[in-house]
């Protein structure tokens, strides 16, 4: 799948977008970007996750993690304070450097620690996707905005001196806005990527709804998701370790993608909520593919209820 040869039936999503904000004077108020990637044959996964708060302070984490890693590995640089003038075209906080090349479509990033080093290239397969090009918006208390975007990223990655040459598909996230992370109730986000194509959905469950938002790009466009039919699997400890879904987008495609989690950790982003990452390989309409399965859980609810999740799950 190449990006010029896609046609979304979806709103442009401006390009200043894909640079910095100008956040709200609200609580909660911050910007962030997640790179994910996964190499399953070397039996690991990884992301970059960089972000600034109304207040200019910026910080920086890479996490290394997978079954041939160990101890998941985590860099991690803090409260860096930034100018307000500088922005994703020329991106400096502590370990990392970012670059945005023509918007929605090209990043340059680069992350140095003690033990994780990455210079990569993203180039994007599909055009991006914004949560405020569905009817009903982005949620309020999820970001003023939020867009979502596959591609693929070359360069290299070394981890404790090994060198991993990198050309794997990633998934891109960028939010700004407030981040109210204690009304979640339950949420999934949710990509798969193959070179064919692609598919986000973000199924939240707050305030007693549950709310979908989300794409599927193949055979030269991108359309709206209009339904989820999925089943998943638990471990002993209530983490998820499958997840089969069918999509049906607003053109009335049905895209089936089956998942196994092959590398996995836990993000602390705040004390409300637990945050489970699954990096996993796919199948997607019979192609083979990688992506990313994040369940989010209230953390009173999870630690309740995994108590009983072998006896009803």
């Amino acid at each position: 799948m190449k990006f010029a040869e896609v046609r979304s039936s979806l709103p442009p999503v401006p390009a200043a977008d894909d640079n910095r904000h100008v956040l709200r004077d609200v609580p909660h108020s911050r910007e962030a970007n997640a790179l994910m990637f996964q190499v399953p044959e070397e039996g690991l996964a990884g992301f970059v996750y960089f972000w600034v708060t109304r207040e200019g302070m910026a910080g920086t984490a890479a996490y290394i993690f997978g079954p041939s890693i160990g101890e998941p590995i985590l860099e991690r640089f803090d409260a860096t304070p930034v100018s307000p003038e500088m922005d994703y075209h020329d991106w400096k906080v502590d370990g990392l450097t970012a670059k945005v090349g023509a918007p929605h479509q090209h990043l340059d990033f680069a992350f140095s620690g003690k033990r994780v080093k990455i210079t990569a290239h993203y180039e994007a397969s599909h055009p991006v996707y914004a949560f405020s090009s569905h009817k009903d918006g982005c949620p309020p208390y999820y970001a003023d905005d939020r867009t979502e975007q596959h591609g693929v990223l070359t360069g290299e990655l070394v981890v404790d001196g090994k060198r991993i040459a990198l050309n794997h598909f990633m998934q891109r996230d960028h939010s700004w806005g407030p981040r109210v992370w204690g009304l979640n109730q339950h949420y999934k986000w949710f990509h798969a990527t193959t070179h064919s194509a692609s598919v986000h959905f973000f199924e939240m469950q707050s305030f007693g709804k549950v709310l979908v938002r989300g794409f599927v790009a193949k055979d030269g466009r991108m359309e709206e998701i209009v339904g989820l039919d999925y089943d998943f699997e638990f471990d002993e400890t209530m983490y998820h370790k499958s997840f089969d879904v069918v999509v049906t987008d607003a053109a009335g495609r049905k895209t089936d993608i089956k998942c196994q989690v092959y590398a996995r950790i836990e993000f602390d982003a705040d004390p409300m909520i637990y945050l489970k990452e699954g990096a996993t390989t796919l199948v997607m309409d019979g192609e083979d593919g990688t992506g990313w399965c994040e369940f989010c859980w209230n953390r009173n609810y999870f630690d309740f209820a995994k108590n009983f999740a072998a006896q009803y799950s």
